[in-house]
């Protein structure tokens, strides 16, 4: 009997605003954990089921991934593509292109940006990680960049950043989920703001970078353990 691959996922509470969007989170999310692996079939009515919401939603999710490179279209229905080391390096390489222009520009700015709205997410991080919360962590960790790309005046490439915004954040869900101890990004996050305050753009810079390396070495280990469990069984 074919293994209903729909069913494996756990349901979600879906609202009518933006359904094929909602729909494309959850499997992209379970794409990127390694929940849903390469080569297995996606077919609409199962999901549709599965997750409570007409076929519409469905094919309307299946066709962000597609987008995105996540499945590809097979006959009547589509498959899952690999995540594989080279796309989370070409993932964090563009994000690590886009965040250092951003930054460069706004340490270029005659003024200095509000920083105010920034240093509230960081709050909302600093309150995410007392409670252990590792998915309004990583939504307030995916606002920040977002917020850092938009102070930047740069609007192409906020709107590119936006692009590739949902697949940043299925990343940061695995990789708060390894981290240690979640205030420690936190700091990290602060510590950015404190150096664009002070104007210190090298250490700025360096900072970012170490910042975004860190990340991209939690994501590699986590997809490594997650490749290895699945070699295993």
């Amino acid at each position: 009997m074919e293994d209903d691959v729909a069913s494996r996922l756990q349901p979600v509470p879906v609202v009518r605003e933006a359904l094929g969007t909602q729909v494309a989170n959850h499997i992209r999310d379970a794409i990127v954990r390694g929940d849903l692996l390469e080569g297995e079939r996606l077919v609409e009515t199962e999901f549709a089921e599965s997750l409570g919401v007409s076929r519409g939603p469905v094919r309307d999710g299946f066709r962000i991934l597609e987008a995105e490179g996540l499945i590809a279209k097979r006959g009547q229905g589509y498959l899952v593509q690999r995540l594989d080391e080279r796309d989370i390096h070409e993932l964090y390489s563009l994000r690590g292109s886009l965040e250092s222009l951003a930054m460069s520009m706004t340490m270029a700015l005659d003024e200095r940006p509000d920083l105010a709205p920034l240093r509230a997410v960081v709050e909302i991080m600093g309150k995410a990680a007392d409670a252990g919360d590792s998915d309004e962590f990583a939504r307030a960790d995916v606002t920040f960049h977002s917020m850092l790309c938009d102070i930047s005046g740069h609007r192409r490439l906020a709107a590119v950043w936006r692009q590739y915004e949902p697949i940043t954040m299925a990343l940061l869900r695995v990789t708060v989920l390894v981290d240690d101890d979640l205030h420690i990004t936190t700091a990290q996050h602060a510590l950015l703001l404190d150096l664009i305050e002070a104007g210190d753009r090298a250490e700025v810079m360096t900072e970012l970078d170490d910042h975004l390396n860190g990340s991209m070495k939690r994501m590699l280990d986590a997809w490594r353990t997650s490749a290895a469990r699945r070699a295993g069984t």
